[in-house]
């Protein structure tokens, strides 16, 4: 059984793919997901997965370069879990099934109910549901959860290109909308079509007060301690912040 020696099946990997031979090459990560090669260049997908007690099931998932590796793994994930689930791997035309199941915007409702409203704290929260209700469902949110292609992201993360960070965060969101619903039985293992988008570097953010920004700032605490009402453990705790730089946790 021939296996890629480095890494998993990607476009660079595929690409540098050549026999002699009729060859099957099978990824590390996923199981059963391989590409067959064959001496004239042409490369196809291909998924094998057997259920207990059952003969192995082949199914052919598409050509290379009219599908890409992220096209096919998500694919190759589907048709490995409904075996193993004892289901026909391919019940009716691909294009058909991947049009079943929930929508991006039922998963993204879900991960907000079920996780972040749960675990966490409330500035985060409402971040993370501005960044759900701003950038993932206008782009993405009457999609058909398993349809939704690894192109597609690639496409929203760089319509934000003149934010950086911003297109990173909607990724990284979008992301850990869809590892939950992976956890949660939503959609099959592996069909996360934010895997290996290529993040922007960004630049570290920091603001330092100015001279006339201290001196404004200790006229304030000044204020605030000669007046009754306000704790001057907080006025305290300021004045400790400004002076050794720790972190607000370190201090309160």
């Amino acid at each position: 059984m021939a296996r890629l020696r480095k890494g998993t099946i990607s476009r660079r990997t595929v690409a540098a793919l050549k026999t002699d031979r009729d060859t099957t090459f099978w990824d590390r990560d996923l199981p059963g997901f391989g590409v067959r090669v064959r001496p004239s260049g042409r490369k196809v997908y291909v998924v094998q997965a057997r259920a207990r007690g059952e003969a192995a099931t082949r199914v052919t998932l598409g050509v290379h370069g009219v599908l890409t590796p992220e096209e096919a793994r998500r694919r190759a994930a589907l048709v490995v879990a409904r075996v193993k689930a004892g289901e026909d791997p391919v019940p009716e035309p691909l294009s058909v099934r991947l049009a079943e199941g929930p929508t991006v915007a039922e998963l993204a409702e879900r991960y907000l109910e079920e996780h972040v409203a749960v675990r966490c704290k409330p500035r985060t929260a409402e971040g993370c549901r501005r960044v759900v209700r701003k950038h993932v469902l206008p782009a993405l949110g009457r999609r058909p959860a398993l349809a939704v292609t690894h192109k597609e992201v690639i496409e929203l993360h760089h319509g934000l290109s003149a934010f950086p960070a911003m297109a990173n965060h909607v990724v990284a969101t979008l992301s850990r909308i869809w590892n939950a619903a992976e956890d949660r039985g939503l959609v099959p293992e592996g069909s996360n079509p934010c895997r290996l988008v290529e993040r922007n570097r960004e630049r570290r953010r920091e603001r330092f007060l100015t001279d006339a920004e201290f001196r404004r700032l200790g006229r304030v605490l000044d204020e605030a301690e000669a007046c009754r009402g306000v704790s001057v453990h907080a006025i305290a705790a300021i004045r400790l912040l400004l002076l050794t730089g720790c972190r607000k946790g370190e201090i309160l």
